[in-house]
C-alpha cells in the first residue's frame, strides 16, 4: 500500500511540477497570454475583440475538451513578478474558469469567468507557502514581510491556463486521505486480493456476439480490460453492462475523455428509454441542469403506469437446442460411423429399401467396396458362399484347417443333416441332460419330475438337512470352551448342578468344582455354554435321523451332491414343460448317449463361431462342403479378402447385388438415426433459418421486455421509499427510522432545488447532502468524463461498476479517483490507437495510460467482429498489420470499390503539394454540390490540409459548418471520428530535384505507426487515397512509423491488382444469397451462427444453409 500511496503522490506533485513553458510559471503578455481588461468586473463577462492569439487558444480549448473533456481556457487576476536565486517569475495571483465563446455577429469574443477565483497553486508551490490571503494587498503585505520583494502588476488576463490539472491534483489529494484505499485500486497495482462476484442481470439490453458475450461474462467475476479494435462494438458492450448492472440493482460510471464517447452510451441508453436515469457530464455541468434532469426523471417515475413485468428465458433455451443441433450435426460418427454432413451428401433415403440390424460402419463399407470390385473384376463370385467365412479375424490358412476338423467332427454326428439350429437345441438338451447326473452317475430320475412325491419329499429334507447343518456349525463353536467332550447324561448333570440354587448341596457343589476342572468360563457363562451344548447333542441327533430319511429314498446323503440335486430341480422347473417331458420320456440310454455327444456338439458350435457364418437352416456339412470347394480362388485372393469385415459380409449374404447392398447399409444406418434423433432427421435449410430467426427475434422481444423491467424495478424503488415516509415511525425498525429520516431530508432538499429559478446547489453539494439516497434512485447511472468525477463527485460516492472507455487516451492517474469509488472495473479500448498527450510535465512526470498498464495486472478480453467497415478491404490494412487477422467481417451486399488509389506527378514544395491539394478539392467540392456530406478529409501535415482548404472556395466550406458527419483533420488530430467515405491526401513527395526526404512529421516520431492504424481505421464504405509516390520510392526503414507507411504504399497497390474474396471456406455468394455449406464446420457454436445470420441479414443478404 506504502508503494501506491509514492506512487499517487508522484503523480500529484508532477501536477505541480515547475516548467519553464508552463504561462502560470511566467505570463508574458501577448506571447502566451491576452490581456482583456486592466481591472476586475464583478460581473464578469467580458467582450474582447477578434484576435489570433483567442482564435488560436479557442480552438486549443475546443480540441482539448473533445479529446479528453477537460477544459483548459481560464482568467487570471494580477500578476506578481519576483526573483528567487537568481531566477525571475512573472506569475498570475488569482486564477479562475472562464468560457470563450465567438460572436459570429460582430467579430468578437464573449468571455465569461463561471467560477470564483483561487490562488495559484503554482504560485504557492514556488514560494513554499501552503496559504495566503486572497486579497492582493495582503498578500504582497504577506510576501514581503518574509522578505520576498514583489512587483504587482495589475490587470485581468485570459489564456490557456489548464486549470484541469489543479481538479485532479484535489482528486488525488482525497485518495491519499481516504480512511483506506479500495480493493479495487489495490488490484489495479497489482496486489493480490479475493474479487467478490458481481451480481448482474442475465438478460441483455442489445445483441451481442460471441466475443462480446465471453467479455461480459468475465467481467462479473474479475476486473477485465477489454481490447476492442475499431467498429468491434465496444459501446454495444458497454451499453450492455450498464443494462446488466441496472437490471441487477446496481449502479454504474462511465469515464471516457471525449464527450462523444459518452454520448454514444447516452443515446444506446434512450433507445430503450433509460436516460431517464442517467447523468451526462462531461466536462460542463451546470447545477441547473442536473436538478433539471432530477426533476424530469422524479416526474417520468410518477407518470409511467406500474406494471408486472416478466422477462422470459426462452432465447437462451433456444440458443442451447441450436447448440446441441449444430453439436449434432459436428459429430464425426453420427451416422454409420461418419457426419451428418458427409452422409447426406453421400445418400438419399430410401424409405423401401430392406433394414438390417447387422452391418457395417459407412466408412468399412467404403473401404470394403473398393475391394469387392477388384475381386469382382478378378470373376470372384462376391456374393457366393465364401462370405461365410469369418476372414476378418482368420487367415484362409486357419479356416482351411477348421473346415477339416468339422468334417471329421461331424463324421461322429448321427444325423447328417444337422444345421446350425438343431446344434445349438442339441447342446441345450445336452445340458439338461447333465442335470441328471452327478460326476458321471446317474440320478433318480422321478426325483427331476415336478411336483412328484419323491421330489417333494427331497426338498423338505433338503430344506431341513440345511437348517441343521448351519445350526450345527454355529453351535460347534461352543466345544472350543471345553477341553473333553461329555456324554447327554454328563451334559445334563453339570447343567442342573451349575444351575442349582440350593446353598448347602455337596453333591452340587462337587459336581460344580469338576465342571470348572473342564472350562474356564465363569458360572453364568458356563451355565449357557451347557445349554449350547446339550443343544448341539440333539441337533446332530436331528441330522442322523434326516440322511436315514433321504437314504431310504435312494438319495445319496453327501452334501454336494444334495445340492446338485436342488440346483437340478430349480433349473429344469424354469425351463420349457415339453423340453423336460421329452427327457423323461427318453430310455437311461438314449439320456447317456446325448449327454456324451456334447462334447463333440461343442466343439463343433465353438469351430463354426470362430471361423464362419453359416445360415442357420442350411445343413452344416453341405454348407462346409460348398466352402471347401471354393476353396482355391479364396487362396488366391486371400489377402483381400482377409481385410473384408464380417459385417460387410453378412450384409453380402442377405443382398444380391453391391449396389442393393449399399441401399441396403445406408438405409439402414439411416433409420437407426432417425429412431435416434427424429426431429434432426427432419431438418433442412430452411428450418434451420427458421430456429435462427426465431432465436434473434425471441431475443429482440425479451430485450424490451429487459429494458421496460428496469423501469419497473427503479419506480417499485422509488414507490416504496414514498411508502416509507408514510409509514408511521411506532411501525418502523430503528434502521427504518434511520432512513426515513434521511429520506424525508433528502427530498426536501430536491423539492427546494426543483422549486428554484436561480442559484442552484451544486452537484458536489447534492451529492454530499441527504439527497444522495434520492439521486442514486434516479440517476443510478453516471456518464462522466476523469475531470468532472473529480470536479463534483465525492471521493466517498460509490459505485458497483465503473467501465472506463477509450482507456488507452486516458492517463493512469485520471482514472486513480473513480476506481478508487468502484468495486467492479472494466477497462475498454484499443492499445493500437493513441496514447494520451501530456501538457506541462516534464518527461519523468509522464506515465502509462489506464488501459496499457490494467492489461499488464487483469485478464484481458479481445473483441473481434467488426461492424464499422461494409468491405472488409477497409479495414484489411490494421486487421493485417496491427491485429493479426483477427477481425472477422461482414461484408455488405454489392458495396462499390472500396479503396480508390489516385497517383499523381505532385511535387512537393514549401511543405505541401498543390497538385494532390487541386485534386483532393475537386473531389470534396463535388461532393458538396452533391449534398454528399458523408465524409472525412485528412491530410499528413497541417499545411498540405491548409493547401486543400485554401482551394475550396468560401462558399463551398461554410455548407460544411453545421455537418456533424464530416471531419476534416491533419493525422496527428485523427481519434475516433468515422466516415462513410475517407478522403486522404499524403502530401509528401520527390521535390523540384526529384528527392524523397521520407520526412513526414508526426509519423516519424513515436507511435506514430499507429496514426497510420488510426487513419486506415475510419472508413465505413470508401477510401480514397491520393498520392504523389509509390513503394518503390521508400527504402526499407528502421523508424517504425515510416516502415508502416511503405507498408500501406504496397498494400494500396496490391488493391489494384489483387481481387479478393469477402468471405470465408463453406459460405458462397449467390447473386444476393450467401449459401452456408456445412453450418457446423463453418460456426463452432450457435451463437456464432446467431452473428452472422442477423449481422448479413442487416446488411442486405439473403441467408440460406445447405444441409
Amino acid at each position: 500500500m506504502a508503494t501506491i500511496h509514492k506512487q499517487i503522490t508522484q503523480w500529484r506533485d508532477g501536477l505541480l511540477a515547475p516548467n519553464q513553458n508552463d504561462v502560470l510559471l511566467t505570463l508574458i503578455p501577448e506571447k502566451n497570454a491576452i490581456s482583456i481588461a486592466d481591472f476586475y468586473k464583478e460581473e464578469g463577462i467580458f467582450s474582447i475583440e477578434e484576435s489570433a492569439f483567442l482564435k488560436k487558444c479557442l480552438k486549443q480549448h475546443q480540441q482539448h475538451i473533445k479529446e479528453t473533456g477537460s477544459p483548459i481556457f481560464g482568467i487570471a487576476q494580477d500578476k506578481f513578478n519576483f526573483e528567487i536565486e537568481g531566477k525571475m517569475y512573472q506569475m498570475p495571483f488569482l486564477l479562475a474558469d472562464a468560457s470563450i465563446k465567438k460572436n459570429r455577429f460582430n467579430s468578437t469574443f464573449e468571455i465569461e469567468q463561471i467560477e470564483d477565483f483561487y490562488i495559484n497553486p503554482l504560485l504557492l508551490k514556488v514560494l513554499n507557502l501552503k496559504v495566503l490571503p486572497e486579497n492582493t494587498t495582503e498578500a504582497i503585505d504577506e510576501l514581503q514581510s518574509l522578505g520576498l520583494k514583489v512587483e504587482l502588476e495589475n490587470g485581468i488576463w485570459a489564456a490557456n491556463f489548464h486549470p484541469h490539472r489543479f481538479v485532479l491534483q484535489k482528486e488525488l489529494d482525497a485518495v491519499l486521505e481516504a480512511p483506506q484505499l479500495s480493493e479495487s485500486l489495490k488490484s489495479l497495482f497489482g496486489e493480490e486480493n479475493e474479487n467478490t462476484p458481481l451480481e448482474i442481470s442475465e438478460h441483455f439490453l442489445f445483441s451481442a456476439d460471441e466475443s462480446q458475450r465471453v467479455a461480459i461474462e468475465k467481467s462479473k467475476d474479475n476486473h477485465l480490460v477489454i481490447q476492442g479494435p475499431p467498429g468491434t462494438g465496444k459501446s454495444q458492450v458497454i451499453a450492455n453492462l450498464i443494462g446488466k448492472a441496472l437490471g441487477g440493482n446496481k449502479n454504474a460510471l462511465l469515464v471516457a475523455e471525449k464527450s462523444v464517447a459518452l454520448q454514444v452510451i447516452y443515446d444506446q441508453l434512450k433507445k430503450k428509454e433509460l436516460h431517464h436515469f442517467c447523468v451526462l457530464y462531461h466536462h460542463e455541468l451546470k447545477s441547473k441542469h442536473i436538478v433539471r434532469s432530477l426533476q424530469n426523471t422524479w416526474k417520468y417515475l410518477e407518470a409511467i403506469p406500474k406494471k408486472h413485468v416478466v422477462v422470459g428465458q426462452k432465447s437462451e433455451l433456444l440458443q442451447q437446442s441450436l447448440d446441441l443441433t449444430l453439436d449434432r450435426l459436428r459429430q464425426h460418427d453420427l451416422i454409420g460411423g461418419i457426419s451428418f454432413n458427409a452422409f447426406k451428401k453421400g445418400f438419399t433415403p430410401n424409405e423401401k429399401a430392406r433394414y438390417l440390424s447387422k452391418k457395417p460402419s459407412v466408412l468399412e463399407w467404403i473401404k470394403d467396396k473398393i475391394i469387392l470390385k477388384q475381386l469382382e473384376n478378378n470373376d470372384f463370385p462376391i456374393f457366393g458362399g465364401w462370405s461365410k467365412l469369418k476372414t476378418e479375424q482368420n487367415s484362409i490358412h486357419s479356416i482351411e484347417e477348421a473346415m477339416n476338423k468339422a468334417l471329421r467332427l461331424l463324421q461322429n454326428v448321427s444325423n447328417n443333416n444337422l444345421n446350425c439350429i438343431e446344434l445349438q437345441k442339441s447342446i441345450k438338451l445336452s445340458g439338461l441332460v447333465s442335470l441328471f447326473y452327478y460326476n458321471d452317475q446317474a440320478l433318480p430320475s422321478d426325483l427331476f419330475e415336478e411336483d412328484s412325491k419323491k421330489q417333494k419329499q427331497f426338498l423338505k429334507l433338503f430344506k431341513e438337512l440345511k437348517t441343521l447343518t448351519e445350526k450345527e456349525e454355529l453351535l460347534k463353536r461352543e466345544e472350543a470352551h471345553w477341553n473333553k467332550s461329555f456324554s447327554l447324561s454328563e451334559l445334563q448333570e453339570f447343567l442342573a448342578a451349575v444351575a442349582s440354587t440350593t446353598r448347602f448341596s455337596l453333591k452340587h457343589w462337587r459336581t460344580k468344582n469338576k465342571v470348572f476342572k473342564y472350562t474356564d468360563l465363569n458360572l453364568l457363562e458356563a451355565k449357557k455354554a451347557l445349554e449350547n451344548l446339550v443343544e448341539l447333542n440333539t441337533t446332530r441327533r436331528d441330522l442322523i435321523n434326516t440322511k436315514e430319511k433321504l437314504r431310504k429314498l435312494n438319495i445319496p446323503e453327501e452334501f454336494p451332491v444334495l445340492e446338485h440335486i436342488h440346483f437340478a430341480i430349480s433349473r429344469l422347473n424354469s425351463v420349457d414343460n415339453n423340453e423336460v417331458q421329452s427327457l423323461f420320456k427318453m430310455s437311461k440310454k438314449e439320456r447317456l448317449a446325448i449327454k456324451n455327444s456334447v462334447s463333440i456338439h461343442t466343439e463343433i458350435s465353438q469351430l463354426l463361431r470362430t471361423y464362419f457364418n453359416l445360415d442357420e437352416k442350411e445343413p452344416i456339412q453341405k454348407q462346409i462342403q460348398e466352402l471347401k470347394e471354393v476353396l482355391p480362388q479364396l487362396v488366391e485372393n486371400s489377402a483381400r479378402i482377409e481385410s473384408i469385415s464380417n459385417l460387410t459380409k453378412y450384409a453380402l449374404s442377405k443382398t444380391q447385388s453391391l449396389k442393393e447392398a449399399e441401399e441396403v447399409i445406408y438405409n439402414s444406418h439411416w433409420k437407426d438415426f432417425k429412431g435416434r434423433f427424429p426431429s434432426l432427421a427432419e431438418i433442412n435449410g430452411s428450418d434451420l433459418s427458421s430456429k435462427i430467426e426465431e432465436c434473434i427475434t425471441t431475443f429482440d422481444k425479451e430485450s424490451e421486455e429487459f429494458s421496460l423491467s428496469i423501469a419497473q424495478q427503479i419506480k417499485t424503488k422509488f414507490e416504496e421509499y414514498h411508502t416509507l415516509l408514510q409509514t408511521p415511525a411506532n411501525k418502523l425498525s430503528q434502521e427504518e427510522k434511520a432512513l426515513k429520516k434521511n429520506l424525508r431530508k433528502g427530498k426536501s432538499i430536491l423539492v427546494k432545488a426543483f422549486e428554484k429559478k436561480r442559484v442552484f446547489p451544486s452537484v458536489r453539494e447534492l451529492l454530499e447532502s441527504e439527497a444522495k439516497l434520492w439521486i442514486q434512485l434516479l440517476h443510478p447511472v453516471f456518464l462522466c468524463s476523469p475531470y468532472s468525477v473529480a470536479k463534483s463527485l465525492p471521493i466517498d460516492f460509490a459505485f458497483d461498476l465503473a467501465v472506463f472507455d477509450e482507456a488507452s487516451q486516458i492517463p493512469l492517474s485520471h482514472i486513480v479517483g473513480s476506481v478508487q469509488r468502484s468495486n467492479r472495473i472494466v477497462i475498454s479500448g484499443d492499445q493500437q490507437q493513441m496514447a494520451p498527450q501530456f501538457y506541462f510535465q516534464k518527461k519523468d512526470h509522464q506515465q502509462a495510460d489506464a488501459l496499457h498498464h490494467a492489461s499488464f495486472y487483469w485478464e484481458n478480453s479481445l473483441l473481434t467482429h467488426h461492424y464499422r467497415s461494409v468491405h472488409p478491404r477497409l479495414i484489411a490494412f490494421s486487421n493485417q498489420y496491427f491485429y493479426e487477422n483477427k477481425l472477422k467481417t461482414f461484408p455488405t451486399v454489392n458495396p462499390q470499390k472500396p479503396i480508390e488509389l489516385i497517383s499523381t506527378d505532385g511535387v512537393f514544395n514549401e511543405r505541401s503539394n498543390e497538385k494532390e491539394a487541386r485534386i483532393v478539392a475537386e473531389i470534396i467540392i463535388e461532393k458538396i454540390k452533391n449534398k454528399a456530406f458523408d465524409f472525412g478529409l485528412v491530410a499528413f501535415s497541417q499545411t498540405q490540409l491548409n493547401a486543400i482548404l485554401e482551394k475550396i472556395p468560401t462558399k463551398y466550406l461554410d455548407q460544411l459548418a453545421d455537418k456533424d458527419a464530416v471531419f476534416i483533420q491533419s493525422l496527428e488530430n485523427v481519434q475516433g471520428d468515422q466516415c462513410e467515405h475517407l478522403i486522404i491526401s499524403l502530401g509528401y513527395a520527390k521535390n523540384e530535384n526529384g528527392d524523397f526526404h521520407m520526412r513526414f512529421g508526426p509519423l516519424n516520431q513515436e507511435q506514430g505507426h499507429r496514426r497510420l492504424n488510426v487513419l486506415m481505421s475510419r472508413a465505413i464504405a470508401k477510401i480514397t487515397f491520393v498520392r504523389s509516390v509509390t513503394s518503390d520510392d521508400f527504402s526499407i526503414s528502421a523508424n517504425e512509423g515510416v516502415e508502416s507507411l511503405r507498408k500501406l504504399m504496397l498494400f494500396l497497390e496490391e488493391e489494384n491488382t489483387e481481387a479478393e474474396s469477402s468471405f470465408g471456406d463453406g459460405i458462397q455468394q449467390k447473386n444476393q444469397q450467401l449459401e452456408v455449406s456445412d453450418v457446423s464446420k463453418t460456426f463452432q457454436s450457435g451463437q456464432s451462427v446467431i452473428d452472422f445470420y442477423r449481422t448479413s441479414v442487416s446488411r442486405g443478404w439473403k441467408v440460406g444453409f445447405i444441409i
